[in-house]
Formats: C-alpha cells, structure tokens, sequence
C-alpha cells in the first residue's frame, strides 16, 4: 500500500516542483530589483547572474533597444540615479546611471527577428 501511494504521490511532486519554480525564480527577480529599478513593461524574465559586487537581472521583449533606454532613463532619474552615458542606435542601446557611488548598468540588443535581450546591472 505504501509503495502504490509513493508511486502517485511523486508525479504530483514533481508537477508542483517544475511549476513552481518558474514563481520562485520571478519573485527572485522582483527581490533583486525591488525599488532600486523597475520592470519594462511586457518584458519577459530570463535569468538572475550573481556576481560578488553586482547582481544582473536579464529581460526579454519584443520592443526596440531604444524604448528599453527611453524606460530606464525616465524610471532610474525619477529614483535619483543620474545618467552618466546614454548611447543609443537602432540595433543596441547602453545606459550608466550612478547614485551614491553606485553604478547601474542597462544594455539592450536587438536579436532574433523582432526579439530584444536586455540587462538591468545593480
């Protein structure tokens, strides 16, 4: 009896871990950036880097590397970031934003056909 249970049981923990863990990684992401910078809106979460000294939280969209520079821009200043080099061109855009001897880091590509990877660095 308990081997026919066991048997049952471990496909719906293993459903409730692999749906999980998709909601942990984004809540992972949500914690890194908390109220330091905000999420593009309709941007698809890839992955958090963990370095000693900074933390890299990675985006997918559909939008231009521009709107990508243009959010940031406008969200990171109204925290009190200030922008120390915007550089932007149809394929790629680069933003360095420093406050209280801190620095922030937005890099954008264009990629696949209609696809834009991108980085928020804290």
């Amino acid at each position: 009896m308990t081997s026919r249970c066991c048997t049952r049981l471990l496909p719906l923990l293993l459903a409730c871990c692999v749906l999980g863990a998709p909601a942990l990684a984004q809540e992972d992401f949500r914690a890194v950036l908390a109220d330091r910078a905000g999420i593009f809106p309709g941007a698809e979460f890839k992955k958090v880097f963990r370095f000693p000294k900074a933390t890299v939280v990675t985006f997918e969209t559909g939008e231009p590397p521009a709107a990508i520079s243009a959010f940031y821009k406008k969200d990171m200043t109204a925290r009190g970031w200030k922008v120390e080099v915007d550089d932007v061109s149809e394929a790629a855009s680069y933003l360095l934003l420093t406050k209280d001897g801190r620095r922030c880091i937005v890099e954008a590509q264009r990629g696949l056909p209609g696809r834009t990877g991108f980085s928020v660095s804290l």
